[in-house]
């Protein structure tokens, strides 16, 4: 009976092994979903990385703003115009005792 099977029907042993398909289709499906949630990760690891790369520069270059703006060539200018002039000796901390 088999032989007659295999020349009418050659994919009789189908039905026999629908589990083991469905179970390879299970796994083969968590791995694709493994992979798609991975490279959406990297994706925005890397956006991250751009963002803080461009924070950083604009950063450094508020800091350097800040830093010239200190400078006292840069404040001496204003302190003439108001009259004031900069101290020559460090400030003193003054004790009060109660």
């Amino acid at each position: 009976m088999k032989p007659i099977l295999r020349v009418l029907n050659p994919f009789y042993w189908l039905p026999r092994q629908v589990g083991l398909w469905l179970y390879i289709a299970f796994w083969l499906l968590v791995y694709v979903a493994t992979q798609y949630r991975a490279e959406i990760k990297v994706r925005q690891l890397y956006q991250l990385r751009r963002q803080l790369s461009e924070k950083r520069a604009q950063y450094l270059q508020l800091n350097a703003s800040v830093s010239q703006r200190r400078s006292y060539s840069s404040l001496k200018p204003a302190l003439d115009s108001l009259g004031l002039e900069l101290p020559k000796e460090a400030p003193i901390i003054v004790p009060i005792y109660e």
